[in-house]
């Protein structure tokens, strides 16, 4: 149907005369290609040629999530037509998986800070309700005020009373949009300030040093297990510069660490598949079909992870199940997706590999564990230069 979209009856170089099944005029050579198309074709053909997103997709999906291993083999007995290749699918999985950690990513965050904790300026509703703010002195807070504003109520003198009269005069919206300056002002430290928000507030601080930040990091203690001549004097400083840098813009370094996630497992699919030849090196399988079969794995795991995070962080959530244990209701379904990724994989080695239930069991925990130890290596790996270069 695509191909016939795109055929044109008359070469639009020489305008000879062409059959619809033409790939080329066999008069001048041009492409017999008409790009005058409607914007859904395009698209269709897009998400074709880039993602494979077609009938191969619909082809595939039932050996792909129901028989493990199913897509490897045939892929290895040549059966492709109407399949979709492996790399398109791990693409498109990958794709699913990481926008959906970039998700979840996007409404976590180390601290609880928001844009006025930063005191630049403060809503008149703030000077009252802020656990900060309202330890400031009443006589601080009517100096902030407008002096016309203050004189219209001299009867006033506590700062409370003044805000909810404004409020009844002039209305919410009046002490939500109006706002003072704060420039100056020494704001009172909460007593109850978490120790990952005091950092966030010192690392914002620009007059704290990088060395008093890392004082307060290691809770007071000068030493602090932080041992900077290690790196050199330029190098020291290098990750005391740095180590603020992520506190003081935490988001924008769990956002540098993500993008460079899809390279990193990229790059261990061939150390996968190399770990696979070699548990299998007697079976005299080619290295491709490691490499495919990893493809195929990984995908399953993309997308099956990439749908229980979804329901563990938006559907079992405190607002849906008020009186439950958060904690509990989300770990029993990741734990047993965990199972079913792990048993998906197992059965694609029994199916893929034909060996044995218990010789396949045994392989499949050596390949575990060196991946395992693969993927951390290369995470630790892939923090450190985002840390060193973020």
């Amino acid at each position: 149907m695509k191909e016939k979209q795109r055929r044109s009856t008359t070469c639009k170089n020489c305008d000879s005369t062409l059959e619809e099944g033409f790939n080329f005029c066999p008069v001048c050579g041009q492409s017999n290609s008409d790009n005058n198309v409607s914007f859904t074709t395009l698209i269709k053909e897009f998400l074709d040629n880039y993602f494979g997103i077609d009938s191969k997709m619909a082809h595939s999906a039932v050996p792909f999530l129901f028989k493990p291993g199913a897509l490897t083999n045939r892929f290895q007995e040549g059966k492709v037509k109407h399949f979709i290749h492996p790399v398109r699918l791990y693409l498109v999985m990958s794709l699913f998986y990481f926008f959906t950690i970039s998700y979840l990513l996007s409404d976590f965050d180390l601290s609880t800070l928001d844009d006025r904790m930063e005191y630049r300026s403060a809503a008149f509703e703030d000077l009252k309700d802020s656990d900060e703010l309202k330890m400031l002195s009443d006589s601080v807070k009517f100096s902030l005020l407008n002096d016309t504003l203050v004189s219209k109520y001299p009867s006033i003198t506590n700062f409370a009373a003044l805000i909810d009269t404004l409020e009844v005069n002039y209305g919410e919206d009046f002490i939500e949009d109006n706002k003072v300056s704060l420039e100056g002002i020494d704001i009172p430290i909460s007593q109850n300030e978490r120790y990952f928000d005091k950092l966030h507030r010192l690392a914002r601080d620009h007059r704290v040093t990088d060395d008093q930040f890392m004082d307060s990091l290691a809770n007071g203690d000068s030493s602090g297990g932080w041992n900077m001549n290690f790196f050199g004097g330029d190098g020291g400083d290098h990750v005391k510069q740095q180590v603020r840098k992520i506190f003081e813009n935490d988001q924008g370094f769990k956002g540098f660490v993500l993008g460079n996630l899809p390279l990193m497992m990229f790059l261990l699919i061939p150390l996968f598949a190399g770990v696979l030849k070699m548990v299998y090196v007697r079976r005299s399988h080619l290295y491709i079909k490691h490499i495919v079969h990893a493809l195929h794995v990984h995908s399953f795991a993309y997308l099956i992870y990439g749908i229980i995070l979804l329901v563990a962080f938006k559907v079992i959530t405190e607002e849906n199940f008020p009186n439950a244990d958060i904690e509990s209701a989300r770990a029993w379904p990741l734990f047993l997706f965990f199972v079913l990724a792990s048993t998906y994989t197992y059965i694609s080695f029994l199916k893929v590999y034909k060996q044995g239930w218990f010789k396949t069991l045994i392989k499949f925990n050596i390949v575990g564990f060196v991946y395992l130890f693969l993927l951390s290596t290369f995470f630790g790996f892939e923090v450190y230069i985002s840390f060193w270069y973020y």
